[in-house]
């Protein structure tokens, strides 16, 4: 008890810095708690369903011919046809239960739906059959999920959408549809719990798969071909995937011609991943854990560092105190237990600190982390976070306890004079490592997506705007493209089945009946698509208007140099004739240079463009002058045209940039972590100088009066501290080197790491400790040196 009194009087002491050590650790515990929080978040995936353990999900192994003399092509799947999981059920008595689900959408955006009273909402709609629950189970808060799902045209929604549509009201048996089929009405049968962030599957309605001929192609019997599905199966408590592969391959064969497709060249198999394991062993997520961990490690480091700093800069002060403590009879153990308590103290306040700085800066939080806050909180997560503190308290207690311990009695009588400059100079080095660490770094992710977002894809879209029109009959679109060429502000209009910034599906190419090679095919396109996308022709002429005689494609630089190397063509591929899956015999009429398909695609990857004369579902608009205004007219005139449908105009640079929206977060983490690292550490190098300034008054002061200058003065305080920080920008720099590889690794189309970036780091860390430097030591340095000499 009489500890904790000392510590809250020792709270409003002169000279401790006390306001600034709980701000500095609080400030750093905040930020990099909830970094931890979010790593082991990431960690955490799928672990609250039931026994989840024992759910797989089923992948696809498939091997395909390879090139024309080449090996053949593999590929795994997290996607099956739509018979694998029953059919395994059916046949294999360890699985306990099976599932499988598909999209309306595979991007990760929502789904637009309209109300009974056409009021706007949007959700991730799936579709599901009536064993979902049995495999990968919601609590159920209103209907029974398999007798719904066994329904056709019946839907379960989340507790939060129900709530959106209803207005708090009982929405069971009221009718929705969506937007991108309006003569479809599902009927809500039932609610269920919301989703938790940490699932892989994320969903806010589950249509019943009964539905699916209304929808989508009906292929939920078939075991090979339309791989749409996520496949799940639940093993029962005595069964492993390893003791199961034998009957997977009987059951394979049972329902699969497995002799024609082994002839053909193709092989299928199936193997169960478990389910808790599909996010934390993605390398995607093991980049961003180590980035995390890496950022919040420099920032926790750094803000216990700081704070031991401060500690030891105030032993010349409290010297004396600690000494008459202990001729009054307090031992070594009495000493270390109050600065102990002085220390838990803090940790208390800074923790407060923390929880106040987490809650006035949550939005921003939430937006760089993309997961609430509160989802970032369990016991688990609690008791990680308690260990997390548990050990910044030891280190931050028992350093400076020790310290203070050994302070020798005769101090009451005499001046304590040890610095501690040892400890002093390793705790500001490893400041300043963390600090050039983290700047380096923000240098290299701005770089790289700024390289990413502004570069040249191989067709220009810096005044392109496009909307989504499915569910809209042909004659309407081609009437609202009429009305779009007719606007002043508008340039060019075209339309297409697919966008490479959403990526592509896949085909392949024949020559002489055999597997020539993949490729990305963007689908169907009118006359003026490669105008209005400014992709340039090498070869050949773009489509023009009219019938021909087969179905006409252009084709990609890269696809028509594969295709010569596979024939032997000497005189190019314009004016050929060639198979292709889904398209049959198609001819050629030109080739047009090579576009990026997707976010990490390269832009060599062999593509092609079908000719169609029907307006598809993307209506594209080139401007003349992208601004507010004329989106604001494209999107009036479809509005007035395309009755009934939800219309969303929006830049095609919007979707580039959302492409990379990881790499954006990762940027605005690190600049906000090196700024919050480099505070703290200038904090602590201003109270370093200060107290090296005050320790060597006199020296300087004698040595002003034997004629130094001020600029003298100032160079010998700047150059010891300046020599150690260039070795902790060093230090710094080989980390960042090491931690940028690893980053970099996800982009296939990455930027150089040239030396200038690392000597920027270092450079800009040299200066910003040089004028810290320079202006805490300018008033000792140009002081009249008789005060310093009275004061001593």
């Amino acid at each position: 008890m009489k500890n904790i009194t000392l510590a809250y009087r020792s709270l409003f002491k002169k000279g401790r810095s006390n306001g600034i050590k709980i701000l500095s650790l609080g400030v750093g515990l905040a930020v990099g708690l909830v970094l931890i929080a979010k790593i082991y978040f990431e960690q955490t995936y799928d672990d609250f369903y039931p026994a989840a353990d024992r759910i797989y999900r089923i992948y696809g192994n498939y091997s395909m011919p390879g090139e024309e003399g080449g090996e053949p092509s593999l590929m795994l799947s997290g996607y099956t046809s739509g018979g694998v999981a029953p059919g395994l059920k059916t046949e294999i008595p360890a699985i306990e239960a099976a599932t499988r689900f598909t999209v309306f959408n595979f991007s990760d955006k929502e789904d637009v739906f309209f109300t009974e009273d056409e009021e706007r909402r949007s959700g991730k709609f799936i579709m599901a059959d009536s064993c979902f629950f049995d495999v990968l189970p919601r609590p159920m808060l209103i209907g029974n999920a398999k007798e719904v799902l066994a329904r056709p045209m019946y839907a379960l929604v989340s507790e939060t959408l129900a709530r959106s549509i209803g207005h708090g009201e009982n929405v069971v048996g009221k009718n929705i549809r969506l937007d991108s089929y309006p003569n479809n009405t599902i009927i809500i049968g039932g609610i269920f719990e919301e989703m938790p962030e940490n699932s892989h599957i994320q969903y806010d309605a589950i249509v019943s798969l009964a539905s699916i001929s209304k929808f989508f192609w009906d292929g939920t019997d078939n075991w090979i071909g339309n791989e749409r599905y996520g496949s799940f199966v639940k093993l029962h408590p005595s069964a492993s995937p390893e003791s199961i592969t034998p009957a997977i391959e009987k059951a394979k064969g049972k329902y699969l011609d497995t002799e024609s497709l082994q002839k053909a060249g193709y092989q299928v198999s199936y193997t169960l991943q478990p389910l808790t394991g599909l996010h934390s062993s993605d390398p995607a997520t093991g980049r961003m854990s180590v980035m995390l961990a890496l950022l919040a490690f420099a920032l926790l480091f750094t803000a216990v560092m700081n704070y031991i700093l401060i500690v030891i800069s105030s032993m010349v002060g409290r010297s004396k105190q600690v000494a008459i403590q202990k001729c009054y009879g307090a031992s070594g153990r009495n000493i270390s237990g109050s600065i102990l308590t002085e220390t838990l103290l803090h940790l208390f306040l800074s923790l407060g600190i923390a929880v106040l700085f987490v809650i006035a800066f949550r939005t921003t939080a939430e937006e760089l982390l993309n997961v609430r806050i509160s989802s970032l909180l369990s016991w688990s997560s609690g008791v990680i976070l308690t260990g997390v503190c548990l050990i910044v308290f030891i280190i931050t207690g028992l350093i400076p306890s020790s310290l203070f311990s050994r302070i020798p009695v005769a101090t009451a009588f005499r001046r304590y004079s040890k610095s501690k400059r040892h400890w002093k100079r390793a705790l500001l080095l490893v400041q300043f490592t963390a600090c050039t660490l983290l700047t380096i770094l923000l240098i290299i992710i701005a770089r790289q997506y700024h390289m990413l977002v502004n570069d040249n894809p191989g067709y220009s879209f810096d005044r392109l705007l496009y909307c989504q029109t499915e569910g809209v009959a042909p004659a309407a679109r081609a009437k609202a493209i009429e009305e779009l060429r007719r606007l002043p502000c508008v340039e060019r209009v075209s339309s297409a089945d697919a966008l490479p910034v959403f990526g592509s599906g896949g085909n392949n190419a024949f020559y002489d009946d055999k597997k020539a090679f993949n490729f990305s095919d963007l689908s169907e396109v009118d006359t003026a698509y490669f105008a209005t996308m400014n992709i340039p022709i090498i070869d050949g002429r773009r489509f023009e208007s009219g019938s021909y005689k087969s179905p006409s494609i252009m084709v990609s630089r890269a696809w028509a140099d594969k295709m010569v190397t596979v024939s032997g063509w000497k005189n190019g591929v314009t004016g050929k004739t060639v198979r292709m899956t889904q398209h049959g015999n198609v001819l050629i009429t030109g080739v047009y240079d090579d576009i990026r398909i997707g976010g990490s695609g390269l832009h060599d990857d062999p593509s092609i463009l079908v000719y169609s004369n029907q307006p598809q579902r993307f209506i594209l608009i080139r401007l003349y002058e992208m601004s507010q205004e004329n989106i604001r007219r494209v999107s009036d005139l479809l509005t007035r045209t395309l009755t009934g449908k939800d219309i969303v105009v929006i830049p095609y640079k919007a979707e580039i940039a959302y492409l990379y929206n990881d790499s954006r977060l990762y940027r605005n983490s690190v600049l906000i972590g090196g700024i919050i690292t480099l505070i703290i550490s200038v904090i602590g190098l201003i109270g370093y100088v200060r107290d090296e300034t005050v320790r060597r008054s006199k020296e300087i002061a004698l040595r002003k009066v034997n004629g130094a200058t001020a600029g003298q003065i100032i160079g010998m305080l700047t150059r010891e501290v300046c020599l150690l920080a260039l070795t902790g920008a060093l230090a710094g720099g080989a980390l960042a080197y090491l931690a940028a590889r690893k980053w970099l690794e996800q982009f296939p189309e990455k930027i150089a790491l040239s030396a200038w970036i690392f000597l920027a780091g270092i450079l800009f860390m040299l200066l910003i400790v040089t004028g810290c430097v320079i202006l805490q030591s300018w008033r000792i340095a140009t002081e009249n040196p008789v005060n310093a000499i009275q004061a001593e």
